[in-house]
């Protein structure tokens, strides 16, 4: 028998939700861009700080807003790709006043226009997402069941439906989408910070802010610009829950079908995902 289930239970927390769900809005700016040459012929000092006082909103480097926009040319260029991040997000707990932190782990393989496969594992759940161009799987591994329904044609009509009809928003999945809809509207403040080493590599690290939002991008340089971290902070909470993650690269990944193809496992109970019924 077929049974009904609403993805959206499946956040830890609200805090944790708001913040996943709205990171991938604020790391698509550091998922895009292929970082100005000036980048790289700078001195590697850290920025000056502003005068003691003074207040940091409204200020806009042109240079860290152009390396935002360019980065964003360079990753639209990359029909095939593989990302892996190690993340977590620092929360409250409940209704309580105190702030706890909860590991997460992602991977996505992306191949354009209308495929792509996200394996989602916190400290407690893991998740699954096949989508191949026809259909879009759950797959929750540890509960062994699934769920399939039919897709639409692309992936960026795939994130709206999923998100608008299933009430599944994906950390980093606005990556896909910065073709459609750059979302450079409502940056109040963008400052570099300067220079930084992450994992080893050379970055320059940029500091954002949004009407919600405070976020950190440490951009590659190089002939391989993607952004290596991510830091987002609410500012709407009191207790100021954050998002952090590194992120690992390959570019130019060996993709076949399978990778994009569910199969159940033997085990593995089909059930019925219940549509959204809250407007968006």
């Amino acid at each position: 028998m077929f049974i009904a289930v609403n993805t959206r239970r499946h956040t830890m927390n609200v805090r944790t939700s708001r913040l996943l769900s709205t990171a991938g809005a604020a790391v698509m700016m550091a998922l895009c861009a292929q970082t100005p040459s000036a980048l790289a012929q700078e001195s590697t000092s850290r920025t000056a700080a502003p005068p003691s006082g003074t207040t940091v909103k409204g200020t806009v480097d042109p240079l860290a807003l152009e390396a935002l926009k360019s980065m964003g040319n360079y990753l639209n260029t990359l029909q095939n790709f593989e990302l892996h991040a190690t993340a977590s997000a620092q929360t409250g707990l409940g209704d309580m006043d105190l702030q706890v932190h909860i590991g997460y782990e992602s991977t996505y393989r992306v191949q354009r226009p209308n495929k792509f496969y996200v394996e989602l594992k916190s400290d407690r759940t893991i998740r699954q997402y096949f989508y191949d161009g026809k259909t879009f799987t759950i797959n929750v591994p540890r509960q062994n069941y699934h769920s399939t329904v039919a897709a639409p044609s692309t992936i960026a009509q795939m994130i709206r439906v999923a998100d608008v009809d299933y009430g599944i928003s994906l950390p980093l999945i606005d990556l896909f989408t910065w073709a459609e809809d750059p979302g450079l509207d409502g940056i109040e403040t963008v400052i570099r910070v300067g220079f930084a080493k992450i994992n080893g590599r050379e970055t320059d690290h940029f500091a954002y802010r949004g009407p919600d939002l405070d976020w950190q991008l440490w951009i590659a340089r190089g002939e391989v610009p993607v952004p290596l971290k991510i830091v987002i902070t609410d500012r709407t909470d009191t207790l100021r829950p954050s998002y952090q993650a590194e992120l690992t690269w390959n570019t130019s990944p060996q993709l076949t079908a399978r990778d994009f193809a569910f199969t159940p496992d033997a085990q593995s109970t089909p059930i019925k995902i219940a549509k959204n019924t809250e407007e968006k």
